[in-house]
């Protein structure tokens, strides 16, 4: 069944800004070779490959995941950031905009990838069903030819577009724009139909893999200083965030050259890994994280991720700058292993479930925030997932729970923890 879309959008083809470096030598070898994602040679050129690309697809029928797919230009953006909206089949089911937003950002060292990449196509398409949420997945700018922030500034972009999309949806309705006065973007975005006729915009998150992790808190840090009305941000999911306070040991996920192709080709010349521009706990950070408004945050970690000390230490540092933050770990996995590997996979599978299905428990958590979810959070001690404010009612609750805690270990630290535990060097 084929989503609707006006004539005017069914023309939108989003230039994709797929570049590839040149060789600049005549001779070469292949020293990294990932397939659809990175051939790295030794002479420092590289080529990202997309031969493994999905091309989206407005008809749930003959989506091989069931999720309506279409791209969209991001107006007011650089030129090239475009996104890919996943609406999951629940749309046709559930109320009219019933659909909490999620925006998410791919991972690839800042480097590689597009959310018509397979792998990424295929988590958010997964993720789009399992949390019954529209998910957006943004192609932002991509190092080296465009290094760092503007990755982070395309994020801006993107999640200013959105709270534009909120807007255009209430002067539809004959509401009064409260959000975006005198701003002249505003009045220039048209409403997209599928964001204005299944979008919860009271309830939206951020999500991101790897450098895409990265990217939500630092566009979180931002928008912290924002009025997102009439956005109401719900929480934040960082994913194996890349947040490398040193350079990470190798594992079979990241080598050392592609850890320090990654850093080189995103950073400034020769800067230091821990970075500012990576590393928000960086004494030469700009922000203060006790200073920062922010969401709920979900950090997940592998216990076999050679960047799994970063994520600890962004955790415990949110901790104790009073946010609200709750950590798990994948034991056994390594660096990004649900994008990597499709469910079917048996040696994966269950890992891939239990941490998506944290995920949407931490969705469904925080999608409707009250006193009653206040008070939880705050009941010292409390696993998450065990407590029966949070837990939701039925089978399906239970079923979750158990599932998640046998296979994703939950480290829930609470003040007293944090302040006692061994620091990270």
């Amino acid at each position: 069944m084929a989503i609707p879309v006006p004539s005017e959008q069914k023309e939108e083809h989003p230039q994709k800004e797929q570049k590839q470096t040149s060789a600049m030598a005549c001779e070469k070898e292949v020293v990294e070779y990932r397939p659809g994602l990175l051939i790295l040679y030794s002479d420092g050129s590289f080529e990202r490959p997309s031969d493994l690309d999905v091309r989206a697809s407005a008809d749930f029928d003959t989506s091989p995941s069931g999720v309506a797919t279409r791209d969209v230009i991001i107006d007011g953006a650089a030129p090239g950031v475009w996104a890919r909206i996943f609406l999951p089949r629940a749309a046709l089911t559930l109320g009219r905009r019933s659909l909490p937003v999620v925006l998410h950002f791919h991972g690839g060292g800042f480097c590689i990838g597009s959310p018509s990449s397979a792998h990424i196509h295929r988590t958010c398409s997964r993720m789009a069903n399992k949390s019954s949420c529209i998910w957006i997945s943004l192609y932002y700018r991509l190092a080296p030819e465009h290094p760092l922030p503007a990755a982070y500034e395309d994020a801006f972009s993107a999640l200013m577009w959105l709270r534009a999309q909120a807007s255009a949806v209430m002067a539809q309705e004959g509401k009064p724009d409260i959000s975006l006065l005198g701003d002249e973007t505003s009045g220039k975005i048209k409403a997209d139909p599928w964001l204005s006729e299944y979008a919860d915009f009271s309830s939206c998150f951020l999500s991101g893999d790897s450098a895409g992790g990265t990217i939500v808190h630092f566009l979180a840090a931002k928008a912290s200083r924002e009025n997102l009305r009439p956005l109401q941000m719900n929480g934040m999911l960082l994913l194996h965030p890349a947040f490398p306070q040193e350079a990470p040991r190798s594992s079979v996920e990241l080598s050392n050259v592609k850890v320090m192709f990654f850093h080189k080709s995103a950073l400034p010349p020769r800067a230091p890994f821990g970075h500012p521009l990576m590393n928000p706990l960086h004494p030469d950070c700009p922000d203060d994280l006790s200073q920062l408004r922010l969401p709920p945050a979900l950090v997940a970690a592998a216990s076999n991720d050679p960047l799994l000390p970063g994520d600890v230490a962004y955790f415990q540092a949110l901790r104790r700058a009073g946010h609200e933050a709750q950590f798990i770990e994948s034991q056994g996995m390594g660096h990004c292993f649900h994008t990597s590997y499709d469910e079917s996979s048996p040696a994966f599978a269950g890992s891939i479930s239990a941490l998506e299905a944290a995920m949407v428990a931490f969705i469904k958590r925080n999608q409707k925030r009250d006193i009653l979810y206040e008070d939880a959070c705050n009941h010292e001690g409390d696993i998450l997932y065990e407590h029966p404010a949070l837990a939701g009612d039925g089978d399906e609750a239970e079923d979750i729970t158990e599932r998640t805690m046998q296979i994703v270990k939950i480290r829930e630290e609470n003040s007293a923890q944090i302040e006692t535990s061994q620091e990270l060097s």
